[in-house]
């Protein structure tokens, strides 16, 4: 199987594993603070979204050529990022959340099959984006609600 094709099937694969952690939480469980006292569930999808945004408009600059950061923007912030990406869920509702996030993958994915198979080799920078940003993203973010719910008997 092509690497691209490869992280498109893990992509989606994390993408699900992370749905799995939050599709049954009521509106109150995903609104709970829990991370630092200032992100919940709802936090935590808008930031995954957030990212996906960002990092799909980065490959699709390289796919016409361009470097994936636009000029003059800092993607090494994260910290700002992610708050302003939190902030976008203030007063949504999960599905609303959810439902964005959802999009935000399909972006994602859509960006990702415009760039050419070579560009998802080993060590690539859009292999890096499509680890960083969704299936690792995933992976670790699906591991912290596990463990909150877990700590809650949820």
């Amino acid at each position: 199987m092509a690497a691209k094709q490869e992280l498109l099937r893990q992509l989606d694969e994390a993408h699900l594993d992370f749905r799995s952690t939050v599709e049954d939480l009521d509106e109150h469980a995903f609104d709970t603070k829990w991370l630092d006292k200032r992100w919940g569930a709802r936090e935590v999808a808008a930031h995954i979204t957030g990212w996906h945004g960002k990092l799909a408009s980065g490959l699709e600059r390289m796919s016409r050529g361009e470097r994936p950061v636009p000029e003059g923007e800092d993607w090494s912030d994260t910290q700002s990022f992610n708050d302003t990406f939190a902030q976008h869920a203030k007063g949504k509702l999960r599905d609303e959340v959810l439902s964005e996030l959802a999009s935000a993958v399909e972006r994602f994915k859509h960006t990702m099959e415009h760039l050419p198979d070579e560009r998802f080799e080993d060590g690539k920078t859009a292999t890096k984006m499509v680890d960083g940003a969704g299936i690792s993203h995933f992976h670790e973010h699906a591991e912290m609600i596990r463990a909150w719910r877990k700590r809650e008997g949820l």
